[in-house]
């Protein structure tokens, strides 16, 4: 909300104006604008298919302004018996239609001067018109076909109105259009001053659009610098990327590098200072100015409507002569109304004209001309977007004192705001320059013959100015105080003090490092980037202007087709670290025709492309784990029938499928999509069971695209673990875990639940343990994974074990007196002595009962005696009998 401060800030209004009027009313005492209309309310209706149902309220007041220069108090009375207005540019709007005396009653050198009067007639907008019931409306058709567009289909027009439809300004009732775009029509009532817009934005389903360009900057006499994006800024396909987008154009970085290229035109400027461009929504250019005369983007110059002097009646001698912004009116196609500030440097009033870009079958015309703002304006102007991009804060300085006035213009008009802050300067020659961010402001600033940089913070929501620092760069003017611009993040500023090599005063280039808050401290601590007795340094601006992070900064060289620039202006410190490259031995940008002292103000609307391509994602790039690719489709509302090649000799359908190769490598992708239109038996039939059986045969085909990309399947590791392992825990024992893995690439393990990170593990306790192996790939977007995983469960497991002696002594001693057999972990025990003629002499079936070397009560006679011992494990019963013989020594 626009707030106060103090008894230095003061809010008028002024309305923007949209139908070309008559100019008389600005030659009288004072100036009628804006909507000479009554106030209606919000407008709706109901409908279906995409788009805005109900209005915003689009009213718009009459606005005054008094033109003399010298009045110091006003009253207006605005004949209709509501309260009167003591502001110079009050606004008002009107109940009733009707015929209104305006009066005014003004004080000039504190004398209170005769009244002055001028009739206003006040009219009633039109009935709302709209597309399928909607004031905002979306249509899709099959391309090659004609829509016919009306405002007032399926009920009457009203009598006597007027139509003008955007783009191309047909003043037919209804229009047919056969290519991709938004149209709006604005229905005037009869008296031509009251209107209603409505729009739609038609698709033909993947009709070819044309888009964009790169930015150029027109200044000087005929100067052109164009910009390119650096080749090492597009990148190459990302194939190791586990996601990503198909069938789409090649990827940029995310904060591209731009560079200067060889311009492909020139321009029709002759601009000592000062020029102005603005790029539309699909960012191309529109038009230009160097404040006297606008230029279409053919490079002559735009006609008036009506045919009155043609110039703006300001001066391309300014420092920042005029500044084009886009104005958003209710219900537009974006943009159809330009705005196009201008200073007049001799008269000091800022006033603008506006371009209607619907007149002269799209190239546009001037409908209005030099409709006062205020008086008493520097030559500094500079712009910012609101924070929702739906309008534009407009800065500018007065000449005499410390005012900043802040206009706000969006859809419901222009409101001013003035804020006292700083110094009262006694030459504004130099720039003013918003940063990148948006949330700073500096302004240069000479006084009493020296030189001075005032920084301000840029409220966001408000966009109201507070001082933050100002700088006294302890140089004497001249050489003045000139070029401004921030780096990116806005925490340092470069500046040029304007030399004259004509009289051998140099000029400069400064780095200030704001980052030191004090401004003793950022003067102390300036760096000088370059200084000259040859050239006279002028503007300073990063390009291009919508460039994010990839900008450079740029140098105006009077009477060059050079221009040196900063190309790492984010960096603290001298030429060699900030990248400066100078214009000696012929380096620099090029420039087509010459530079003079300025640059262009550059704006840029609100970026939309029309039309649609098909598009797709994927995710998920290991060999042996799905894939999913995905589609929303084209051509919304209408029917897809989307299928897929998935180049492995397998195809799938869906806008959403997911698809396992079983392979590594690449693989071409096609997606096939078929699009159907609805027709008059498939609106009408609304059967469930009917649209399942039929689908789309009740509908039109309206066309088949098909797109063709590439995935790149990347290899899963092999490993193997066995299904069980056993290890001894009674007897301590351990185990080495081992997945044997094959086919790695980069190879990263993780074991669970030791979360160990080695190949291969060795584990004493009883559990489930699972590996993950991955293969490790290195994308742009970050690393990817392609994990293979098993488990293994460990269970308590002892192996048998029997220890059989050579010899025993059976002599009553007590020492090995048996045949005794230490064994673990066994079953099924069988042990049986031979004599030496193959006879059995003793049998056991329990380890525990052991031969003491007698056989039928005697004792057996000293000798080697054969024996078979057999047994089976006690954890591995599944094992066949273990069997072992050989002989024990009797010794006696």
């Amino acid at each position: 909300m626009w707030g106060g401060i103090g008894t230095n800030l003061r809010i008028f209004f002024i309305a923007a104006t949209f139908s070309f009027t008559s100019y008389s009313s600005f030659c009288q005492e004072f100036f009628i604008g804006g909507k000479k209309c009554i106030s209606v309310p919000a407008t709706g209706g109901g409908g279906t298919g995409g788009g805005q149902a109900q209005s915003a309220d689009c009213n718009e007041p009459t606005v005054f302004f008094d033109t003399n220069k010298d009045a110091t108090a006003w009253i207006w009375d605005f004949g209709d018996g509501s309260a009167t207005a003591t502001t110079r540019n009050p606004q008002h709007t009107y109940a009733a239609i009707g015929d209104y005396t305006v009066t005014l009653t003004r004080t000039v050198n504190n004398v209170v001067q005769a009244p002055v009067t001028q009739t206003v007639t006040i009219s009633q907008p039109p009935t709302q018109p709209m597309f399928f019931k909607k004031i905002s409306a979306d249509t899709t058709v099959c391309d090659g076909k004609t829509v016919t567009l009306d405002p007032y289909k399926g009920t009457s027009a009203p009598a006597g109105v007027t139509y003008l439809w955007f783009p191309k300004g047909q003043t037919t009732p209804t229009i047919d259009v056969d290519s991709a775009g938004c149209y709006s029509v604005e229905v005037f009532d009869p008296s031509g001053q009251c209107s209603r817009i409505a729009k739609i934005n038609v698709k033909f389903c993947l009709q070819q659009t044309n888009n964009g360009g790169g930015e150029k900057w027109y200044f000087g006499k005929g100067a052109t610098l164009e910009f390119g994006i650096n080749p090492s800024s597009v990148l190459p396909p990302d194939t190791l990327a586990n996601s990503g987008d198909l069938f789409g154009d090649p990827e940029e970085d995310e904060d591209p590098v731009f560079i200067p290229v060889d311009p492909s035109s020139g321009n029709s400027l002759d601009a000592p200072e000062g020029t102005a461009m603005v790029y539309g929504p699909k960012g191309t250019l529109l038009f230009y100015t160097d404040g006297v005369t606008i230029y279409g983007n053919d490079d002559k110059p735009l006609a008036f409507i009506p045919a009155t002097p043609n110039d703006l009646g300001g001066t391309n001698t300014s420092t920042q002569s005029s500044l084009i912004i886009p104005k958003s009116s209710c219900n537009e196609c974006p943009h159809h109304l330009y705005y196009v500030y201008t200073l007049n440097k001799t008269t000091g009033m800022l006033s603008y004209s506006v371009v209607d870009l619907r007149r002269e079958n799209g190239k546009g015309a001037v409908v209005e001309r030099n409709i006062p703002v205020s008086f008493t304006t520097s030559q500094q102007i500079a712009t910012k977007k609101t924070p929702d991009e739906t309008g534009f804060y407009i800065y500018s300085h007065d000449s005499k004192t410390n005012e900043f006035k802040i206009l706000k213009v969006d859809s419901t008009g222009t409101t001013e705001k003035i804020q006292a802050l700083g110094m009262v300067p006694s030459d504004t020659t130099g720039y003013m320059r918003i940063s990148p961010g948006g949330d700073k402001l500096a302004m240069a600033i000479v006084k009493n013959g020296k030189n001075y940089v005032e920084v301000y913070d840029i409220a966001e929501e408000t966009g109201e100015l507070s001082l933050s620092l100002t700088i006294d760069l302890k140089t004497d003017a001249p050489p003045m105080v000139y070029g401004l611009e921030f780096s990116r993040d806005g925490s340092l500023l470069y500046t040029t003090l304007r030399g004259n090599p004509a009289s051998n005063v140099k000029s400069y280039l400064y780095q200030l490092n704001l980052n030191l808050k004090d401004a003793d401290a950022i003067n102390t601590a300036k760096i000088k980037i370059d200084e000259s007795t040859t050239y006279a340094f002028g503007a300073l601006q990063m390009g291009p202007t919508n460039a994010g992070g990839g900008g450079a900064i740029y140098m105006a060289i009077d009477g060059s087709d050079l221009l040196p620039y900063i190309s790492q202006p984010e960096v603290p410190g001298g030429a060699s670290l900030v990248g400066y490259v100078p214009i000696n031995n012929g380096f620099g940008a090029q420039v087509k025709g010459t530079s003079h002292f300025g640059f262009p103000n550059v704006v840029h609307a609100k970026q939309k492309q029309d039309g649609e391509q098909p598009s797709a994602t994927f995710e998920g790039t290991c060999e042996g784990l799905p894939t999913i690719f995905k589609t929303q489709g084209i051509c919304s509302p209408m029917k897809n029938q989307v299928a897929w090649d998935f180049g492995d000799g397998t195809t799938g359908s869906g806008t959403e499928v997911s698809h396992t190769y079983e392979k590594e490598g690449r693989y071409i992708i096609k997606m096939i999509i078929d699009v159907f239109s609805e027709t008059f038996i498939s609106k009408n039939v609304n059967i469930p069971i009917v649209n399942n059986l039929l689908g789309n045969a009740l509908k039109e085909k309206c066309n088949t695209f098909t797109v063709i990309d590439t995935v790149y399947i990347k290899p899963t590791p092999v490993i193997n673990l066995p299904d069980s392992a056993f290890v001894c825990v009674l007897k301590g024992g351990t185990l080495v875990l081992d997945p044997k893995a094959q086919r790695t690439y980069d190879p990263q393990y993780l074991w669970k639940p030791t979360s160990e990170t080695t190949p291969t593990i060795t584990i004493s306790a009883l559990a489930t343990y699972s590996v993950e192996v991955n293969n490790k790939f290195v994308s742009r977007s970050g690393n990817v994974f392609c994990p293979a995983k098993d488990e293994v469960l460990v269970k308590e497991g002892c192996e048998p074990q029997v220890f059989v002696p050579e010899i025993f002594t059976p002599n009553g001693d007590g020492i090995n007196d048996r045949f005794e057999l230490p064994n673990e972990f066994i079953t099924d025990f069988d042990l049986k002595i031979f004599n030496r003629w193959g006879e059995i002499i003793f049998e056991s079936f329990e380890p525990d009962t052991l031969w003491d070397g007698t056989y039928k009560g005697k004792m057996m006679a000293p000798m080697l005696y054969a024996f078979t011992v057999s047994y089976k494990s006690k954890y591995f019963p599944y094992r066949p009998k273990i069997t072992k013989t050989g002989g024990i020594l009797l010794v006696k």
